[in-house]
């Protein structure tokens, strides 16, 4: 009889541990699922911005425009040559909006010394049929590279407009620094 209990208790236990491991490779399951969404939701957001990205720039006749969330370099033809422009560390501050311009030059030379100008602001309407608005301006100056390829990054202070808000930033009139 003691037996018999003894295998009624092991059965029931181990009844017991396989729905706990269903009930834990579940709940995992459900993190992975939640996991991928979120991913599935930012990738989603990005290409989105990148399409918005790619449809202004075909369209621009002055410079490149780089949107936040893009994440995605755009090239721009220049008195220096083709350079690959891209917005990273994207972040609120005080005054608005900080984040950091990087330049990187496609051919085997160092970049020279140069100018040019950045604006921001936000963008009504749509890609097809858009307005600028509440446009800012500032100059840039970077310094001449030494290495090559070169990588230059320039920190930007975006007043005014926190990063929710920022609908674009337009690099233009890139040129050489006067010798």
């Amino acid at each position: 009889m003691t037996r018999r209990y003894l295998n009624i208790l092991l059965v029931g236990s181990l009844f017991s541990l396989s729905a706990c491991a269903q009930q834990s490779e579940v709940q995992q399951m459900k993190q992975s699922v939640s996991a991928l969404n979120s991913t599935m939701s930012q990738l989603n957001q990005e290409t989105v911005k990148i399409t918005q990205q790619n449809a202004l720039n075909a369209k621009s006749t002055s410079g490149v425009y780089l949107l936040p969330g893009a994440n995605t370099p755009a090239r721009l033809k220049s008195q220096i040559g083709t350079l690959r422009m891209s917005l990273v560390n994207v972040a609120p501050n005080a005054d608005g909006t900080r984040a950091t311009l990087r330049i990187q030059g496609e051919s085997n030379d160092p970049l020279p010394a140069f100018s040019g100008t950045v604006e921001w602001g936000q963008i009504q309407g749509t890609t097809d049929n858009f307005q600028e608005v509440n446009v800012q301006s500032q100059l840039i100056n970077a310094p001449a590279s030494v290495l090559a390829p070169s990588d230059v990054d320039i920190p930007l202070q975006l007043n005014g407009v926190t990063p929710e808000q920022l609908g674009f930033v337009r690099i233009h009139d890139i040129q050489p620094a006067a010798q």
